[in-house]
């Protein structure tokens, strides 16, 4: 089976009105250590096509259906399973959208070397910053030789165990992967990008005196080796368990909290999530657009962009159908004044397909992390902490944190947890200076927010 066939097939069909295939090959290195030594490699390869399809619309309804292809299916397969996507597709009925055409507003455009024309926000001199190489989002040492660049990164993991002589190492894997994904549709459009995903996960022991050993387990994500930034990440968990055998409960009360990084991100991810073109159609959305998203008491005002060319696991050249990266500002000064998703719901809407949800950016606040923390509770590790999708509310359990005292001093604090609803933590909200790329999310490292304690 390969994508050519199936092409053919879908051309060959007269009760389908609108079909695009998405081809995803992936190439993984694995490597596994246990006490720094050696366990396993392996490296495997997949590839999928996953088609859809739509109906002739009727009226203002289409029918949609989708199926996955593997090389294991043969042109029978295919059939049968195009057949079965149709009689689905007959029950399924949706508000009739179209997709894009190679010539169709924002658009990408791509020729062999890289990107030639971007429609979107910054027009041609965004596509031509774009097509300097076509793995612009591809670490380009995973792509030149995977098992060197894992190699490597053991290699920093090692160093950053030796630095911390109250820790020893049990377990960590890594993994590197490649990803090249390819999209066409019935009318022509056919684009490709690579892009890398790399992960992380380790094991740190400590025995502190006298008592038992305890471990600390972490990981981490990022679109390279280098994001995963090991030799802070083991160094920050060391210190969380060598002081942590120290720690006592923190002061409970209503009081300035600061967090930071992956807990950070998913604040902003609950703004991003109801800035949705899908979740406006649907009349589920909590934010409304044109509207004060938070009610400022003081701080700083909210600005959040989803802009799909910074850097980040989310950042994309083209999105699920074909629409270019481009920079689209979601939060204005706490006001919602746009919206991302797929061009079906754009349309719905009535407005301009820009691109699904990429990389959220956020500007850099006007304090540094050190000014934030004077007087605040810095929760370091929560075992779980995100908001509702529904209402904002958030709960974590403190896993390990630092009580700033006001007078300058700070103590290793665990226990408790920090509660709260974010509309009203964000009405009085700091960010520092210092910027963080996370996962999804490039924008200010830390922000100071008043919650509840509760011990």
């Amino acid at each position: 089976m390969d994508l050519k066939v199936i092409q053919n097939v879908l051309h060959a069909r007269h009760d389908i009105a609108q079909w695009q295939v998405t081809e995803l090959r992936v190439r993984r290195n694995e490597c596994y250590l246990t006490f720094l030594k050696p366990e396993s490699e392996r490296e495997t390869a997949s590839v999928r096509w996953h088609i859809w399809i739509a109906l002739p619309a009727d009226g203002e309804l289409q029918g949609e259906a989708s199926c996955t292809i593997t090389p294991a299916d043969g042109g029978a397969d295919l059939r049968t399973k195009l057949t079965s996507a149709i009689q689905t597709a007959r029950a399924a009925l949706n508000p009739a959208w179209s997709l894009p055409g190679p010539a169709d507003p924002n658009v990408a455009s791509f020729r062999r070397g890289g990107v030639v024309a971007c429609e979107g926000d910054g027009g041609a001199a965004a596509g031509a910053l774009l097509s300097v190489s076509t793995d612009f989002f591809a670490d380009p040492h995973v792509v030149k030789n995977p098992r060197a660049a894992l190699a490597s990164r053991v290699t920093e993991f090692t160093n950053a165990v030796h630095a911390c002589p109250w820790v020893r190492p049990s377990a960590i894997e890594l993994f590197a992967s490649i990803h090249d994904r390819r999209l066409v549709n019935h009318l022509g459009v056919d684009l490709s990008e690579r892009r890398t995903r790399c992960y992380a996960e380790f094991v740190l022991l400590h025995r502190p005196d006298g008592g038992d050993e305890v471990e600390f387990y972490d990981h981490v994500e990022a679109a390279s080796l280098a994001g995963l930034r090991l030799t802070d990440r083991v160094a920050e968990a060391a210190s969380c368990l060598r002081d942590g055998a120290t720690a006592t409960a923190p002061p409970s009360g209503i009081m300035p909290v600061v967090i930071a990084n992956d807990y950070l991100s998913g604040l902003f991810g609950w703004y991003a999530t109801h800035a949705d073109a899908a979740l406006h159609v649907r009349k589920v959305a909590v934010l409304a657009l044109d509207a004060p998203v938070v009610e400022r008491q003081g701080g700083e005002r909210l600005n959040l962009v989803s802009d799909a060319k910074t850097p980040s696991l989310a950042a994309y050249r083209f999105d699920e159908h074909g629409y270019a990266a481009c920079r689209q500002e979601l939060i204005i000064d706490d006001v919602l004044t746009g919206l991302h998703g797929s061009g079906r719901w754009m349309q719905v809407l009535g407005r301009p397909p820009r691109g699904q949800q990429s990389t959220l950016v956020v500007p850099p606040g006007s304090m540094s992390l050190d000014q934030l923390r004077g007087g605040a509770l810095e929760v370091v590790r929560f075992s779980e902490f995100r908001p509702r999708s529904d209402t904002g509310a958030f709960s974590g359990e403190i896993r390990f944190g630092w009580w700033h005292s006001p007078d300058g001093m700070r103590r290793p604090v665990k226990g408790g947890s920090v509660s709260g609803m974010l509309c009203d933590a964000f009405a009085d909200v700091r960010f520092s200076s210092e910027l963080a790329t996370v996962g999804c999310y490039h924008g200010p490292q830390a922000a100071r927010m008043f919650a509840t304690v509760a011990v």
